[in-house]
């Protein structure tokens, strides 16, 4: 995959990132039907007024094998005690990881934030970039036609 080529209907590259805790993970050892990603900057507006959408996203489908995440990159968090204070801050439900800044290019991320959501498959169903006045609605949409099917 070459840089900035993901787009709707590839399949998303997988990458490590890290937690709260310092654990490493992998897109791809991810196994839920859906997997909505927040790509987000501790710098954006933006960023901080879509928090209560997502947080109320992760609430609903939590128990319906869709995992919620937001990622954030290695330029803007310098430790896992600051990206805790951030959360908490901020009162995010969802996990937030932290991965290397090279997948800015990888994902072509060029402003914040941007949403992807993908199947099981890890395939690139939908993608937002910045927020719309109900972006709740759109990713609520998107994510209840995979579980029930209509896509």
């Amino acid at each position: 995959m070459t840089e900035g080529s993901i787009k709707k209907g590839t399949i998303a590259p997988d990458f490590n990132f890290i937690d709260i805790e310092n654990r490493t993970f992998s897109l791809y050892n991810f196994k839920e039907k859906v997997i909505l990603i927040e790509f987000f900057s501790t710098k954006c507006f933006a960023c901080d007024y879509v928090i209560p959408d997502i947080n109320r996203l992760h609430e609903k489908f939590k128990r319906d094998s869709v995992r919620v995440i937001g990622i954030l990159f290695s330029d803007e968090i310098e430790s896992t005690n600051k990206l805790k204070e951030f959360m908490q801050s901020r009162q995010i439900t969802y996990p937030i990881y932290v991965t290397d800044v090279k997948y800015k290019k990888t994902f072509g991320l060029y402003g914040f934030p941007n949403f992807l959501i993908l199947n099981e498959k890890k395939e690139v169903v939908q993608m937002f970039r910045g927020i719309t006045k109900d972006i709740f609605g759109l990713l609520n949409r998107e994510i209840e036609n995979l579980l029930t099917g209509n896509r």
